[in-house]
């Protein structure tokens, strides 16, 4: 058999080698893959003829390239494999039809190509001329276009050409090339199909295939295909240490019951399938525990992929727990961080234990809160940082230094505390105002699920810290800046509003743009719209927090505590709620617009 290579360089040499044309193979692409301009500049380094506007590119057969399927060699004399550009093109009919099995529909009305694997599970759209390959919802850019061929000895014989690597991995197998040979393989690790296509009016859909295999991107998946678009809705889900388990209501299980170890997959351990009295279609599905799992819907087909993950604990979720309902809060001060799981679930997860998976864990613990909630507490060797990744009846943790698991850090300082109790005026003393406002009240915004910045605090409690220690914690935690919330004070009780400072011994500009004076202003324009208080503008002042700070940094004096119309709003705590989601509110707005690098 001949395979042929196609490359390029001018005409006068394509036109030489056309006196010693061996074998007579004609391809015409659109016009977008051979203008006539592409033609003046080809060579050909074998005996092969390309039609282009009547005129013909010379190429030779050249012996050296080879194609295997599964091992064994491609041989089709008609419409071999070639290499256009040391890109390899396969043909559609004679090698992705005639030997992968595939199927494949094409309209010469308007040159769309459609090709589906064997099994049925994977599907991939181009058009003649075009380098767009469509993959489901998603667009991909091949190396070369679609073309049309046929064989010049015998026209009426014609095919289609399509880049090999692209189509042939989209549709799910495996591919390996190198400059003279191509090797494509199946990558099923169990395949299972009915043929029965209809089932009682009891049920609403029905499972007809299941097939163990890897995508495009080398990730073990198992695929469910039903006879019906599946509907999210009528699909629940079992989680166990290392097994997942999707439960299919109203759905007659056509494959009969399965029960198979998968012994050439990376992820997948064994597989089983079953139908309950209830009516419902069961998909369980085993699998090496240091692998996580995520689901996909789209139409008839429900695609489980098993992603290799570096989470440092895992954790399942017990049945009727929501996964958004999870809670975390930071007791980094102990190297700890609890995971707040709603109900009672301590002998849950006694019989179900969380897998520590990192050195940086000291230990889990599981107890339950004192309002009936369950706690697991983590304890770390050091400070570290950590992100919750909830899946399907588990969730993983991922612990590392902040400034590796968190994009935007500030460190707050509620000022004063301890001994040192600031300004008092009445009821009210300044060190439990900043602590209440800037830590109790506005932690769960910083903590919440929608946030995108981590807080850390220099003190959670009535503590005395010295003021020198105060900036020189913004490197312990990796805090890409500072703010520090004061309460103000005056003889005269007409004082009212809220001032902003910052220290011009600290105000450079940063990789990202920010500099202290920007970020006073922007802080001073949210906490104003938030609490409605008087404008007393920005100003500077050599602050011990802010002058010997190392990122961008800022004192809120949110308020008189001596003020007659700020006192009485600070007693309320609908107002000191205001102003912690205001002081949240102008974090998130500076990091938005200034997001740390």
């Amino acid at each position: 058999m001949r395979f042929f290579r196609y490359s390029k360089q001018n005409t006068h040499n394509k036109r030489l080698l056309a006196v010693v044309r061996k074998t007579a193979f004609t391809i015409f692409a659109a016009a977008i893959c051979l203008s006539t301009t592409n033609v003046a500049k080809t060579y050909v380094d074998a005996a092969v003829s390309i039609e282009q506007d009547d005129e013909y590119t010379d190429i030779t057969a050249d012996s050296s390239l080879k194609m295997y399927y599964n091992k064994t060699l491609y041989d089709n004399s008609t419409f071999p494999g070639i290499r256009i550009d040391d890109v390899w093109m396969v043909p559609v009919k004679e090698f992705l039809a005639d030997k992968l099995g595939c199927t494949y529909k094409y309209s010469e009305t308007n040159g769309k190509l459609t090709i589906t694997n064997k099994y049925g599970n994977e599907q991939i759209e181009a058009y003649i001329g075009s380098t767009e390959l469509t993959v489901g919802s998603s667009a991909i850019t091949m190396d070369e276009p679609v073309i049309k061929a046929r064989n010049s000895e015998n026209t009426s014989e014609e095919t289609i050409y399509v880049p090999a690597s692209k189509v042939i991995q989209n549709l799910g197998y495996g591919y390996e090339s190198t400059a003279t040979s191509l090797n494509v393989t199946d990558i099923i690790s169990y395949y299972k199909k009915s043929e029965q296509t209809w089932y009682e009016n009891s049920y609403t859909n029905a499972i007809n295939s299941i097939i163990c295999t890897k995508n495009s991107d080398n990730k073990d998946i198992v695929q469910i295909t039903a006879l019906n678009p599946i509907e999210s809705e009528n699909v629940s889900v079992k989680a166990g240490d290392n097994s997942i388990e999707y439960i299919y209501a109203k759905t007659k299980n056509l494959l009969g019951d399965i029960k198979e170890t998968i012994s050439d997959s990376t992820a997948v351990k064994s597989l089983e399938v079953w139908e309950d009295q209830n009516l419902a279609a069961h998909i369980k599905v085993t699998f090496d525990d240091k692998y996580i799992t995520s689901k996909s819907i789209s139409s008839n087909f429900f695609t489980i992929t098993f992603t290799k993950a570096s989470f440092s604990m895992k954790a399942l979720i017990p049945d009727k727990v929501k996964a958004e309902k999870i809670t975390a809060t930071d007791r980094y001060w102990n190297k700890q961080f609890y995971i707040i799981v709603p109900g009672n679930h301590v002998s849950f997860y006694k019989n179900n234990k969380p897998i520590d998976n990192s050195s940086a864990i000291k230990k889990i613990e599981v107890n339950k809160t004192s309002g009936g909630d369950t706690r697991i507490i983590v304890t770390t060797t050091k400070l570290q940082g950590y992100k919750i990744d909830k899946k399907d009846g588990y969730f993983t943790v991922k612990v590392g230094s902040p400034n590796s698991i968190y994009k935007n850090i500030i460190l707050l300082d509620a000022g004063h505390g301890g001994k040192d109790s600031g300004a008092r005026f009445g009821s009210l003393y300044e060190k439990n105002l900043n602590l209440e406002i800037l830590y109790t009240r506005a932690r769960k915004y910083f903590e919440s699920n929608t946030s995108n910045v981590k807080a850390y605090w220099t003190r959670h409690n009535d503590t005395f810290i010295n003021l020198y220690t105060r900036p020189k914690l913004s490197k312990t935690y990796r805090a890409d800046m500072f703010l520090s919330l004061h309460m103000n004070s005056a003889g005269n009780r007409t004082a009212n509003g809220t001032e902003v400072y910052y220290s011009s011994r600290n105000n450079k500009v940063t990789s990202t743009g920010l500099y202290s004076k920007k970020m006073a202003s922007m802080m001073l324009n949210s906490v104003l719209n938030g609490i409605n208080s008087k404008n007393r503008g920005v100003r500077q002042a050599g602050f011990v927090v802010n002058k010997y700070n190392t990122v961008p940094s800022v004192l809120v004096e949110l308020g008189f505590i001596t003020g007659n119309k700020d006192y009485p709003n600070l007693k309320k705590a609908s107002y000191r709620e205001k102003a912690a989601k205001a002081l949240y509110d102008g974090v998130e707005k500076i990091f938005k617009k200034y997001p740390a690098k």
